[in-house]
């Protein structure tokens, strides 16, 4: 499997759409490496040829498979509930280690400075629900609105980063999206460093988002990307199996 982006060395020259369709490109593969991963734990808990001493009479179910709805009493049942609770106590807890050594590893990587993110933040919500939200008790909407301010126009937010302003607008064609920028910003450089939020000082976020292409933490994404995927596909799966089973 190779890495989903270009390494440090070749991604300033890397459009942000090939990054992007690269990514895309290796999520199905990934995907089906996860759910064949968890379908070998849950395979464990499977009981064998419990039909010979089982007081179901007649259920005349004749695949044995994991999300087959059986009967009351039946072993294949409780094999169910086995999964569940595996899958919600000690393969989560795998998978949040998975995360937290993830998340560590960003400490390998220092900002280069580039002050994309402080030019061209964006956010599926404007900045008066941002405010409602805050005024609420949602703490990253309060880190953001007390960071970022909104652009008059979009034009002027398409000039701060063009690349990647066009491709933020492809990859969200169906749902508004407002930009930010902000305003403590000297030249590439935070005036009020000091204090700056958490939304700032833990940046990014999340391995799986995009980044500009100057940004060096696609360092860090690149070394972590196949594990990133996978979590996030077992994330969606152990979701998946506790819809049909619970």
């Amino acid at each position: 499997m190779q890495n989903f982006f270009n390494t440090n060395k070749e991604q300033t020259s890397t459009p942000l759409t090939a990054q992007y369709d690269n990514l895309k490109d290796n999520y199905q593969q990934i995907f089906i490496e996860a759910a064949e991963s968890i379908r070998r734990e849950v395979d464990k808990f499977k009981p064998e040829n419990p039909c010979t001493i089982c007081s179901v009479k007649n259920c005349q179910i004749k695949v044995k498979d994991v999300f087959t709805d059986y009967p009351v009493g039946c072993a294949y049942r409780d094999w169910q509930k086995q999964i569940l609770s595996f899958l919600a106590g000690e393969y989560r807890q795998k998978l949040k280690n998975t995360y937290k050594m993830i998340m560590d590893k960003k400490c390998e990587h220092e900002c280069g400075r580039c002050a994309s993110c402080c030019k061209l933040a964006t956010s599926e919500y404007s900045y008066e629900q941002l405010k409602q939200r805050a005024f609420r008790g949602d703490k990253f909407s309060k880190d953001f609105i007390s960071v970022f301010v909104p652009y008059k126009s979009e034009a002027e937010a398409q000039n701060a980063n063009p690349e990647y302003f066009k491709l933020l607008g492809e990859l969200m064609e169906d749902q508004k999206v407002y930009y930010y920028y902000c305003p403590k910003l000297v030249g590439n450089l935070c005036s009020d460093y000091e204090n700056r939020p958490d939304i700032c000082k833990d940046f990014p976020h999340n391995p799986l988002k995009l980044l500009p292409s100057s940004c060096s933490f696609n360092a860090w994404k690149n070394s972590v990307a196949k594990q990133s995927m996978l979590l996030k596909a077992k994330t969606d799966i152990i979701e998946f199996y506790k819809a049909k089973l619970g």
